[in-house]
Protein backbone atom coordinates (compact mmCIF):
# COMPACT_ATOMS: atom_id res chain seq x y z
CA UNK A 1 0.00 0.00 0.00
CA UNK A 2 1.80 3.14 -1.21
CA UNK A 3 -0.75 5.83 -0.54
CA UNK A 4 -3.05 4.98 2.37
CA UNK A 5 -5.99 7.30 2.91
CA UNK A 6 -6.30 9.18 6.21
CA UNK A 7 -9.43 11.10 7.20
CA UNK A 8 -9.21 13.79 9.89
CA UNK A 9 -12.51 14.50 11.64
CA UNK A 10 -12.49 17.77 13.57
CA UNK A 11 -12.54 21.53 13.15
CA UNK A 12 -9.04 22.25 14.48
CA UNK A 13 -6.86 23.22 11.52
CA UNK A 14 -3.76 22.73 13.68
CA UNK A 15 -4.51 19.03 13.73
CA UNK A 16 -3.81 18.76 10.01
CA UNK A 17 -0.63 20.81 10.36
CA UNK A 18 0.58 18.61 13.23
CA UNK A 19 -0.09 15.48 11.22
CA UNK A 20 1.70 16.82 8.17
CA UNK A 21 4.74 17.81 10.27
CA UNK A 22 4.89 14.39 11.95
CA UNK A 23 4.64 12.66 8.58
CA UNK A 24 7.82 14.34 7.38
CA UNK A 25 9.87 11.89 9.39
CA UNK A 26 8.08 8.79 8.12
CA UNK A 27 9.70 7.24 5.07
CA UNK A 28 7.75 4.08 4.38
CA UNK A 29 4.23 5.50 4.17
CA UNK A 30 2.99 8.39 2.04
CA UNK A 31 -0.58 8.94 3.20
CA UNK A 32 -3.15 11.12 1.44
CA UNK A 33 -4.96 13.40 3.91
CA UNK A 34 -8.61 14.46 3.88
CA UNK A 35 -10.47 16.50 6.46
CA UNK A 36 -14.11 16.69 7.56
CA UNK A 37 -14.99 19.51 9.92
CA UNK A 38 -17.99 17.97 11.70
CA UNK A 39 -19.51 14.59 12.50
CA UNK A 40 -21.98 14.51 9.63
CA UNK A 41 -19.28 15.34 7.09
CA UNK A 42 -17.05 12.75 8.74
CA UNK A 43 -19.60 9.95 8.34
CA UNK A 44 -20.25 10.89 4.70
CA UNK A 45 -16.51 11.12 3.93
CA UNK A 46 -15.89 7.75 5.58
CA UNK A 47 -18.64 6.17 3.49
CA UNK A 48 -17.44 7.74 0.25
CA UNK A 49 -13.67 7.36 0.65
CA UNK A 50 -13.37 4.23 2.83
CA UNK A 51 -10.11 5.49 4.40
CA UNK A 52 -7.73 3.06 6.03
CA UNK A 53 -7.37 5.36 9.06
CA UNK A 54 -9.67 7.95 10.65
CA UNK A 55 -8.24 10.41 13.18
CA UNK A 56 -11.03 11.77 15.38
CA UNK A 57 -10.45 14.97 17.34
CA UNK A 58 -11.54 14.17 20.92
CA UNK A 59 -12.63 17.07 23.10
CA UNK A 60 -13.49 16.06 26.65
CA UNK A 61 -16.50 13.73 26.77
CA UNK A 62 -16.26 10.49 24.79
CA UNK A 63 -19.97 10.50 23.85
CA UNK A 64 -19.42 11.95 20.36
CA UNK A 65 -16.47 9.63 19.78
CA UNK A 66 -18.55 6.59 20.77
CA UNK A 67 -21.39 7.53 18.46
CA UNK A 68 -19.02 8.26 15.59
CA UNK A 69 -17.11 4.98 16.02
CA UNK A 70 -20.34 2.98 16.04
CA UNK A 71 -21.59 4.64 12.86
CA UNK A 72 -18.25 4.12 11.10
CA UNK A 73 -18.39 0.45 12.01
CA UNK A 74 -21.48 0.24 9.79
CA UNK A 75 -20.73 2.72 7.02
CA UNK A 76 -17.02 1.92 6.61
CA UNK A 77 -16.21 -1.19 8.69
CA UNK A 78 -12.75 -1.60 7.19
CA UNK A 79 -11.62 1.80 8.53
CA UNK A 80 -9.59 2.01 11.75
CA UNK A 81 -10.66 4.80 14.11
CA UNK A 82 -8.12 6.46 16.42
CA UNK A 83 -8.66 9.47 18.67
CA UNK A 84 -6.32 12.42 19.12
CA UNK A 85 -6.56 14.60 22.21
CA UNK A 86 -4.88 17.13 24.47
CA UNK A 87 -4.66 16.26 28.16
CA UNK A 88 -5.94 19.70 29.15
CA UNK A 89 -9.20 19.09 27.26
CA UNK A 90 -10.48 16.84 30.06
CA UNK A 91 -12.15 18.88 32.74
CA UNK A 92 -14.65 18.43 35.55
CA UNK A 93 -16.03 14.94 36.05
CA UNK A 94 -14.48 13.50 32.86
CA UNK A 95 -11.04 11.95 33.31
CA UNK A 96 -8.60 10.99 30.59
CA UNK A 97 -8.68 7.31 31.57
CA UNK A 98 -12.50 7.18 31.62
CA UNK A 99 -12.74 8.71 28.15
CA UNK A 100 -10.19 6.24 26.80
CA UNK A 101 -11.98 3.25 28.31
CA UNK A 102 -15.34 4.39 26.91
CA UNK A 103 -13.80 4.91 23.48
CA UNK A 104 -12.14 1.50 23.41
CA UNK A 105 -15.44 -0.14 24.30
CA UNK A 106 -16.93 1.54 21.23
CA UNK A 107 -14.21 0.12 18.99
CA UNK A 108 -11.64 2.94 18.93
CA UNK A 109 -8.30 1.31 18.12
CA UNK A 110 -5.87 3.78 19.71
CA UNK A 111 -5.46 7.17 21.38
CA UNK A 112 -2.74 9.65 20.45
CA UNK A 113 -1.75 12.61 22.59
CA UNK A 114 -1.16 15.93 20.94
CA UNK A 115 1.08 17.33 19.71
CA UNK A 116 1.56 14.27 17.53
CA UNK A 117 4.98 12.67 17.33
CA UNK A 118 6.64 10.94 14.41
CA UNK A 119 7.52 7.93 16.55
CA UNK A 120 3.95 7.27 17.68
CA UNK A 121 2.62 7.72 14.14
CA UNK A 122 5.23 5.33 12.75
CA UNK A 123 4.18 2.64 15.23
CA UNK A 124 0.50 3.26 14.48
CA UNK A 125 1.02 3.09 10.72
CA UNK A 126 3.04 -0.11 11.00
CA UNK A 127 0.19 -1.73 12.93
CA UNK A 128 -2.64 -0.44 10.74
CA UNK A 129 -1.20 -0.47 7.23
CA UNK A 130 0.82 -3.68 7.56
CA UNK A 131 -2.05 -5.68 9.03
CA UNK A 132 -4.19 -8.04 6.98
CA UNK A 133 -7.36 -6.43 5.59
CA UNK A 134 -10.15 -6.27 8.14
CA UNK A 135 -12.98 -8.69 7.52
CA UNK A 136 -16.17 -6.80 6.74
CA UNK A 137 -19.25 -7.87 8.60
CA UNK A 138 -22.39 -8.51 6.67
CA UNK A 139 -24.54 -5.41 7.11
CA UNK A 140 -28.00 -4.66 5.87
CA UNK A 141 -28.83 -1.97 3.33
CA UNK A 142 -30.47 1.30 4.30
CA UNK A 143 -32.74 2.77 1.61
CA UNK A 144 -34.52 6.13 1.98
CA UNK A 145 -37.43 7.52 0.00
CA UNK A 146 -37.57 11.32 -0.20
CA UNK A 147 -39.52 14.08 -1.89
CA UNK A 148 -39.52 17.86 -1.81
CA UNK A 149 -43.29 18.10 -1.26
CA UNK A 150 -46.23 16.14 0.06
CA UNK A 151 -48.64 14.26 -2.18
CA UNK A 152 -45.96 12.87 -4.50
CA UNK A 153 -46.69 9.26 -3.56
CA UNK A 154 -43.47 8.78 -1.64
CA UNK A 155 -45.08 6.83 1.21
CA UNK A 156 -47.07 4.69 -1.22
CA UNK A 157 -43.90 3.70 -3.07
CA UNK A 158 -41.80 3.20 0.07
CA UNK A 159 -44.42 1.12 1.94
CA UNK A 160 -45.10 -1.09 -1.09
CA UNK A 161 -41.37 -1.53 -1.61
CA UNK A 162 -40.94 -2.60 2.00
CA UNK A 163 -43.82 -5.08 1.68
CA UNK A 164 -42.47 -6.49 -1.59
CA UNK A 165 -39.05 -7.01 0.00
CA UNK A 166 -40.60 -8.60 3.09
CA UNK A 167 -42.43 -11.10 0.89
CA UNK A 168 -39.01 -12.17 -0.42
CA UNK A 169 -37.19 -11.84 2.91
CA UNK A 170 -39.73 -12.49 5.73
CA UNK A 171 -38.87 -10.91 9.11
CA UNK A 172 -35.70 -9.42 7.66
CA UNK A 173 -37.08 -6.04 6.53
CA UNK A 174 -37.67 -3.03 8.77
CA UNK A 175 -39.74 -0.01 7.72
CA UNK A 176 -38.82 3.15 9.68
CA UNK A 177 -41.33 6.02 9.48
CA UNK A 178 -39.37 9.25 10.02
CA UNK A 179 -42.27 11.43 8.93
CA UNK A 180 -42.34 12.38 12.59
CA UNK A 181 -45.47 14.52 12.74
CA UNK A 182 -47.55 13.06 9.91
CA UNK A 183 -46.46 9.44 9.68
CA UNK A 184 -48.90 7.19 7.84
CA UNK A 185 -46.89 4.01 7.28
CA UNK A 186 -48.57 2.06 10.10
CA UNK A 187 -52.02 3.08 8.88
CA UNK A 188 -51.21 2.01 5.33
CA UNK A 189 -50.28 -1.42 6.72
CA UNK A 190 -53.34 -1.64 8.99
CA UNK A 191 -51.01 -1.92 11.99
CA UNK A 192 -51.87 -0.41 15.38
CA UNK A 193 -48.42 0.17 16.84
CA UNK A 194 -47.94 -0.12 20.58
CA UNK A 195 -44.44 1.30 20.26
CA UNK A 196 -42.81 3.89 18.01
CA UNK A 197 -39.46 5.35 17.10
CA UNK A 198 -39.66 7.39 20.31
CA UNK A 199 -39.42 4.20 22.37
CA UNK A 200 -36.16 3.37 20.60
CA UNK A 201 -34.87 6.88 21.32
CA UNK A 202 -35.75 6.60 25.00
CA UNK A 203 -33.92 3.27 25.24
CA UNK A 204 -30.83 4.55 23.41
CA UNK A 205 -28.59 3.93 26.43
CA UNK A 206 -29.18 0.17 26.15
CA UNK A 207 -30.31 -0.14 22.54
CA UNK A 208 -28.91 -3.07 20.59
CA UNK A 209 -29.93 -5.32 17.72
CA UNK A 210 -32.15 -7.47 19.93
CA UNK A 211 -33.98 -4.54 21.48
CA UNK A 212 -34.56 -2.96 18.05
CA UNK A 213 -36.44 -6.11 17.02
CA UNK A 214 -38.43 -6.08 20.26
CA UNK A 215 -39.51 -2.46 19.82
CA UNK A 216 -40.41 -2.76 16.12
CA UNK A 217 -43.96 -3.93 15.47
CA UNK A 218 -44.29 -7.14 13.40
CA UNK A 219 -47.01 -7.34 10.77
CA UNK A 220 -48.79 -10.26 9.18
CA UNK A 221 -46.85 -9.54 5.96
CA UNK A 222 -43.49 -10.48 7.48
CA UNK A 223 -42.56 -6.80 7.68
CA UNK A 224 -41.42 -5.07 10.89
CA UNK A 225 -42.40 -1.43 11.45
CA UNK A 226 -40.86 1.31 13.57
CA UNK A 227 -43.78 3.71 13.50
CA UNK A 228 -43.79 7.49 13.67
CA UNK A 229 -44.64 9.20 17.00
CA UNK A 230 -48.26 9.77 17.96
CA UNK A 231 -47.98 13.56 17.97
CA UNK A 232 -45.65 16.53 17.60
CA UNK A 233 -44.78 16.56 21.29
CA UNK A 234 -43.42 13.02 21.11
CA UNK A 235 -41.71 13.85 17.81
CA UNK A 236 -39.62 16.52 19.54
CA UNK A 237 -37.69 13.75 21.31
CA UNK A 238 -36.26 12.44 18.04
CA UNK A 239 -32.94 14.01 17.04
CA UNK A 240 -30.27 13.21 14.46
CA UNK A 241 -27.99 11.46 16.94
CA UNK A 242 -30.76 9.16 18.11
CA UNK A 243 -31.92 8.32 14.60
CA UNK A 244 -28.36 7.63 13.46
CA UNK A 245 -27.93 5.16 16.28
CA UNK A 246 -31.24 3.46 15.48
CA UNK A 247 -30.38 3.03 11.79
CA UNK A 248 -26.82 1.92 12.55
CA UNK A 249 -28.10 -0.85 14.79
CA UNK A 250 -31.05 -1.67 12.54
CA UNK A 251 -28.80 -2.52 9.61
CA UNK A 252 -27.11 -5.07 11.83
CA UNK A 253 -30.44 -6.62 12.81
CA UNK A 254 -32.18 -6.58 9.40
CA UNK A 255 -31.15 -7.27 5.86
CA UNK A 256 -33.06 -4.25 4.54
CA UNK A 257 -34.03 -1.03 6.32
CA UNK A 258 -36.53 1.12 4.39
CA UNK A 259 -36.87 4.74 5.58
CA UNK A 260 -39.97 6.77 4.74
CA UNK A 261 -39.11 10.44 5.25
CA UNK A 262 -40.86 13.78 5.64
CA UNK A 263 -40.59 16.38 2.81
CA UNK A 264 -38.19 18.59 4.75
CA UNK A 265 -34.40 18.49 4.88
CA UNK A 266 -33.90 19.00 8.60
CA UNK A 267 -31.08 17.48 10.65
CA UNK A 268 -33.02 14.27 11.33
CA UNK A 269 -33.72 13.55 7.66
CA UNK A 270 -30.15 14.45 6.69
CA UNK A 271 -28.89 11.95 9.28
CA UNK A 272 -30.95 9.25 7.53
CA UNK A 273 -29.63 10.28 4.12
CA UNK A 274 -26.04 10.21 5.36
CA UNK A 275 -26.44 6.53 6.28
CA UNK A 276 -28.46 5.49 3.22
CA UNK A 277 -26.97 3.26 0.55
CA UNK A 278 -29.66 4.37 -1.93
CA UNK A 279 -31.95 7.41 -1.93
CA UNK A 280 -35.10 7.24 -4.08
CA UNK A 281 -36.32 10.72 -5.07
CA UNK A 282 -40.07 10.54 -5.74
CA UNK A 283 -42.12 13.17 -7.59
CA UNK A 284 -45.12 13.39 -9.91
CA UNK A 285 -45.59 14.74 -13.43
CA UNK A 286 -46.67 18.34 -13.06
CA UNK A 287 -44.59 21.33 -14.05
CA UNK A 288 -44.25 22.73 -10.48
CA UNK A 289 -43.23 19.31 -9.19
CA UNK A 290 -40.63 18.76 -11.91
CA UNK A 291 -39.13 22.24 -11.48
CA UNK A 292 -39.01 21.77 -7.73
CA UNK A 293 -37.43 18.34 -7.92
CA UNK A 294 -34.71 19.64 -10.26
CA UNK A 295 -33.64 22.06 -7.52
CA UNK A 296 -34.09 19.41 -4.85
CA UNK A 297 -31.70 17.02 -6.62
CA UNK A 298 -29.03 19.71 -6.62
CA UNK A 299 -29.58 20.33 -2.91
CA UNK A 300 -29.16 16.61 -2.24
CA UNK A 301 -25.81 16.70 -4.01
CA UNK A 302 -24.69 19.64 -1.88
CA UNK A 303 -25.37 17.72 1.33
CA UNK A 304 -23.46 14.68 0.10
CA UNK A 305 -26.06 12.50 -1.67
CA UNK A 306 -24.19 11.91 -4.91
CA UNK A 307 -25.69 10.91 -8.26
CA UNK A 308 -24.44 7.37 -7.64
CA UNK A 309 -26.68 7.05 -4.57
CA UNK A 310 -29.70 8.80 -6.08
CA UNK A 311 -32.50 7.07 -7.98
CA UNK A 312 -35.10 9.22 -9.74
CA UNK A 313 -38.67 7.92 -9.45
CA UNK A 314 -41.50 9.46 -11.48
CA UNK A 315 -44.80 8.54 -9.89
CA UNK A 316 -47.96 8.91 -11.98
CA UNK A 317 -50.82 8.93 -9.46
CA UNK A 318 -53.44 10.40 -11.80
CA UNK A 319 -55.50 8.91 -14.65
CA UNK A 320 -54.70 9.91 -18.22
CA UNK A 321 -55.36 13.55 -19.02
CA UNK A 322 -54.93 15.57 -22.16
CA UNK A 323 -51.75 17.64 -22.20
CA UNK A 324 -49.91 15.55 -19.64
CA UNK A 325 -46.14 15.94 -19.47
CA UNK A 326 -44.08 13.51 -21.50
CA UNK A 327 -41.31 11.57 -19.83
CA UNK A 328 -38.79 12.97 -22.28
CA UNK A 329 -39.87 16.48 -21.21
CA UNK A 330 -39.08 15.54 -17.64
CA UNK A 331 -35.73 14.04 -18.64
CA UNK A 332 -34.81 17.21 -20.55
CA UNK A 333 -35.67 19.41 -17.57
CA UNK A 334 -33.74 17.27 -15.08
CA UNK A 335 -30.77 16.72 -17.35
CA UNK A 336 -30.70 13.03 -16.46
CA UNK A 337 -32.70 9.87 -17.07
CA UNK A 338 -35.61 8.81 -14.93
CA UNK A 339 -34.73 5.49 -13.28
CA UNK A 340 -38.25 4.25 -12.52
CA UNK A 341 -41.74 5.23 -13.72
CA UNK A 342 -44.79 4.13 -11.71
CA UNK A 343 -47.92 4.34 -13.91
CA UNK A 344 -51.40 5.07 -12.60
CA UNK A 345 -53.06 2.19 -10.77
CA UNK A 346 -56.59 2.78 -9.50
CA UNK A 347 -56.45 -0.24 -7.18
CA UNK A 348 -53.93 1.69 -5.05
CA UNK A 349 -56.83 3.77 -3.73
CA UNK A 350 -58.56 0.65 -2.44
CA UNK A 351 -55.26 -0.55 -0.97
CA UNK A 352 -54.78 2.73 0.90
CA UNK A 353 -58.31 2.65 2.31
CA UNK A 354 -58.18 -0.99 3.44
CA UNK A 355 -54.62 -1.13 4.78
CA UNK A 356 -53.74 -3.96 2.41
CA UNK A 357 -50.79 -2.77 0.30
CA UNK A 358 -51.10 -3.31 -3.42
CA UNK A 359 -47.76 -5.15 -3.39
CA UNK A 360 -49.46 -8.14 -1.76
CA UNK A 361 -51.40 -9.02 -4.91
CA UNK A 362 -49.85 -7.23 -7.87
CA UNK A 363 -48.07 -8.99 -10.69
CA UNK A 364 -44.57 -8.29 -11.94
CA UNK A 365 -45.06 -8.04 -15.68
CA UNK A 366 -47.12 -4.88 -16.13
CA UNK A 367 -47.75 -1.43 -14.76
CA UNK A 368 -47.15 -0.52 -11.14
CA UNK A 369 -46.17 -4.08 -10.24
CA UNK A 370 -43.47 -4.18 -12.91
CA UNK A 371 -41.96 -0.93 -11.69
CA UNK A 372 -42.12 -2.09 -8.08
CA UNK A 373 -40.36 -5.31 -9.01
CA UNK A 374 -37.62 -3.28 -10.70
CA UNK A 375 -37.04 -1.26 -7.53
CA UNK A 376 -36.89 -4.30 -5.27
CA UNK A 377 -34.45 -6.08 -7.58
CA UNK A 378 -32.29 -2.96 -7.63
CA UNK A 379 -32.24 -2.79 -3.83
CA UNK A 380 -31.31 -6.47 -3.67
CA UNK A 381 -28.42 -5.69 -5.99
CA UNK A 382 -29.82 -7.66 -8.89
CA UNK A 383 -30.08 -6.48 -12.50
CA UNK A 384 -33.35 -4.67 -13.15
CA UNK A 385 -35.65 -5.75 -15.98
CA UNK A 386 -35.18 -3.88 -19.22
CA UNK A 387 -37.17 -0.66 -19.39
CA UNK A 388 -40.68 -0.95 -20.75
CA UNK A 389 -40.61 1.04 -24.03
CA UNK A 390 -44.09 2.33 -23.27
CA UNK A 391 -42.81 3.92 -20.03
CA UNK A 392 -40.75 6.30 -22.13
CA UNK A 393 -37.63 6.34 -19.93
CA UNK A 394 -35.34 6.22 -22.94
CA UNK A 395 -37.76 6.75 -25.80
CA UNK A 396 -38.38 10.27 -27.01
CA UNK A 397 -41.87 9.65 -28.36
CA UNK A 398 -43.51 8.06 -25.32
CA UNK A 399 -45.64 10.00 -22.90
CA UNK A 400 -46.74 9.65 -19.32
CA UNK A 401 -50.29 9.30 -20.57
CA UNK A 402 -49.24 6.21 -22.51
CA UNK A 403 -47.55 4.86 -19.39
CA UNK A 404 -50.88 5.15 -17.63
CA UNK A 405 -52.39 2.59 -19.98
CA UNK A 406 -50.64 -0.24 -18.18
CA UNK A 407 -52.93 -2.95 -16.86
CA UNK A 408 -55.17 -1.95 -13.95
Amino acid sequence: MKNPQILIVGSDEQMRDELLAALQGIKRWKPVLHQAHDLRQGIEAARARRPELICFELKGSADELKGFAEEVSSSSPESVVVATYRTESFEGDVSESEAIIEGMRAGVADFLRRPLSTGELQQLFDRVFSAAPRVQRSLGKIVSFVSNKGGAGKSTVSVNTAVALAMLHPNDVLLVDTSLQLGVAAMMLDVSPKTSIVDAIQESHRLDETLIRQIAMPSSMGLHVLAAPLDAIEASHVDEEGLSRILTLARRAYKYVIVDTYPMLDSVIMAALDLSDLVYVVFHATVPSVVGIAHFIEVLKKIGVSDARQRIVLNYPFPRVSGGLRVDDVVDRLGRNVDHVFPFQKKLITALNTGKPYALNCGRRFGFGRSLHGVTREIEGMPTPSADPRAGIKHRNSSLSEAGEAMV
